[in-house]
């Protein structure tokens, strides 16, 4: 393998820091990046099908069924251990102080706050304080399932789930949340009406019925044996709207005068602008500790940390690795951190000759030195990936390699490939809609130059990012895991309901989505972890695209902020995880 050249200079120097920052930070208490454990072993199965109960909790740590009257006193107790499930226990940890608003400076906004629509980083962000979900992972998508608006959970069948739903919960008008809601939920999904579904649609979600069974009680009935069934009601897209006031104004007005059970209503929504929400006094979990939360537009990053810097606002998103240390000096702000359960990549167009020939997009990506873009670029705020997976997931593979560099072989596959010199668009957004997306694009051209790769950054509006991939060759993409399992960011986004097949980005092997049919329809973890190693072979093999690193998430804000950020974009600003000192 030969060694990797050096970057520019601008590069290095910010590279030079990285010792000194990370110093800094670890005195701060920042959290530091994930190490990767030694190699695992082979996976055992777990109960077969035949044995519906033992199975589904092995595969998804949903809780034991408990009648409701125990979940709504002690918790409900399951193979996880004890949940919280009440509004008191959620409400304890504030210390009662509050602030008249709490001004949020971000680097994009969504259009649509309506959940069933396609999701996104801004999206998430803004949505999660307005909306509740059945149930939710604790922390983010890395934690353990907990009870939400369901109570408790139990598997009938291997095709069935019965739920209890929390009572006294009400929408932001409110009305009384019933399983009334759930089925209205779900139904539209099921019945995929709305032609705007994103995620939230009958593929991801496979169900066959939803049913009251009373006020508070529902019965999903899955259209297919679903291994991760009680996890996708954690996930975006099943956040629970209000079926008569949905109903009544319907699905575009929803779209920007959403209702939601969460602790958030949203009250003013000026596109490209800034987003307004006032605190539900009367949210189940306990009134937030801001009367007000607006999330403004600066999409410029200079802008953004000069912001929160002068006390304009009270909490920045994206800080970029090289500003840590400077914000970190600052006494009106700290700075936190963490490892996201997101990777950044560059997807692959493949109608776009030559990167028709896998050939030439795997010499693309084995021209890519990612230690040096982490090393440089992130000053260590980002991690090496073994392929298109996250470490401590169920089904992770400690054993497959670090996703390779290797320039001497690319120059060798393009010769293999015929490539005649073409230039190789690379589309990424400007300002950053990723942090150092444009950084890591202008760095990864001068790698594909390195090896005999003609490449060309084009940099346009985020607005225009998707268009102008449909004639270009390579574009910056996240991928993340909702729901702590590969189909969420394998075969969800890759498979054939996804942009790059749908699209016509990625004529895919038939051996990909057979495999993914099969792992999404049995119990057996054994069968389950052996076509996921299939399915990542594939991906680097016929190389759609390439994972870049897993990204940690940096954010500033005023010293009176008492915040923890998520391993996703969720801002959680309920009372147990938002408080003023």
């Amino acid at each position: 393998m030969s060694a990797p050249r050096p970057l520019s200079r601008r590069i290095f120097v910010i590279g030079a820091a990285s010792a000194a920052a990370a110093a800094l930070l670890a005195a701060c208490g920042n959290e530091t990046a994930p190490t990767v454990p030694a190699p695992v072993a082979t996976l055992v199965p777990t109960a077969a099908a035949g044995s519906p109960t033992t199975a589904a909790v092995a595969a998804t740590t949903a809780p034991a069924p408990t009648t409701v009257a125990a979940a709504a006193t002690t918790g409900t107790t399951g193979t996880t251990g004890t949940m919280p499930t009440t509004a008191p226990t959620m409400a304890a940890a504030t210390n009662g102080k509050t602030i008249p608003e709490l001004r949020v400076g971000v680097a994009g906004l969504p259009d649509t706050m309506d959940p069933l629509e396609p999701s996104s980083n801004v999206f998430n962000r803004v949505n999660y304080s307005c909306f509740d979900y059945l149930v939710r992972l604790e922390g983010g998508s890395s934690g353990k399932l907990v009870p939400m608006l369901a109570l408790d959970w139990k598997r009938t069948d291997d095709k069935m789930l019965e739920m209890t739903l929390r009572q006294n919960v009400t929408f932001q008008d409110g009305s009384p949340f019933t399983a009334d809601d759930v089925v209205y939920t779900f139904t539209r999904i099921i019945t995929n009406k709305d032609s705007k579904l994103g995620q939230a649609n009958p593929t991801y979600f496979p169900l066959a019925s939803v049913e009251k069974l009373d006020t508070y009680r529902v019965r999903f009935v899955g259209s297919q044996v679903d291994p991760i069934m009680e996890k996708r009601f954690a996930t975006p897209g099943a956040q629970i709207v209000p079926a008569k006031y949905h109903a009544m104004i319907g699905t575009e007005a929803f779209r920007t005068k959403p209702l939601g059970t969460g602790p958030y209503k949203l009250v003013e929504f000026i596109k490209d602008d800034r987003m307004t929400f006032e605190a539900y006094k009367a949210y189940w979990g306990g009134a937030p500790a801001a009367a007000k939360v607006t999330f403004k537009l600066i999409p410029e990053t200079a802008t953004r940390l000069a912001a929160v810097s002068n006390g304009e606002i009270e909490l920045a998103t994206n800080v970029p690795p090289d500003q840590l240390l400077p914000l970190s000096m600052k006494k009106n702000l700290v700075v936190k951190g963490k490892p996201l359960t997101n990777v950044h990549m560059l997807y692959y167009n493949a109608k776009t000759k030559p990167f028709d020939r896998p050939e030439i997009r795997q010499a693309a990506n084995l021209a890519i030195d990612r230690k040096t873009l982490i090393d440089a670029l992130w000053l260590g705020n980002a991690v090496q990936t073994r392929g298109l997976q996250f470490e401590g997931e169920d089904l992770y593979n400690a054993a497959r390699p670090l996703t390779e560099f290797n320039p001497d072989k690319a120059k060798q596959l393009l010769t293999q490939g015929g490539y005649a010199g073409e230039t190789i668009t690379y589309v990424a957004a400007s300002p950053n809609y990723y942090t150092n997306e444009r950084e890591a694009g202008e760095a990864i051209i001068d790698m594909w130059k390195k090896v005999g790769i003609n490449g060309k950054l084009s940099l346009v509006e985020l607005s225009q990012k998707a268009k102008a991939y449909t004639t270009a060759h390579a574009s910056t993409i996240s991928a993340t895991s909702f729901i702590g399992d590969q189909e969420g960011y394998l075969w969800q986004p890759l498979g054939p309901d996804g942009s790059q097949q749908k699209n016509g980005y990625w004529p895919a092997p038939a051996a990909f989505n057979d495999l993914g049919q099969q792992v999404r329809s049995t119990l057996d973890r054994q069968k389950r972890y052996d076509a996921y190693q299939k399915m990542l072979d594939i991906f680097e093999q016929d190389a759609p695209g390439t994972v870049l690193y897993q990204p940690k998430e940096n954010y500033a804000m005023q010293t009176n902020i008492e915040w923890e950020p998520y391993t996703y974009y969720y801002m959680d600003l309920r009372s147990t995880n938002f408080r003023i000192k």
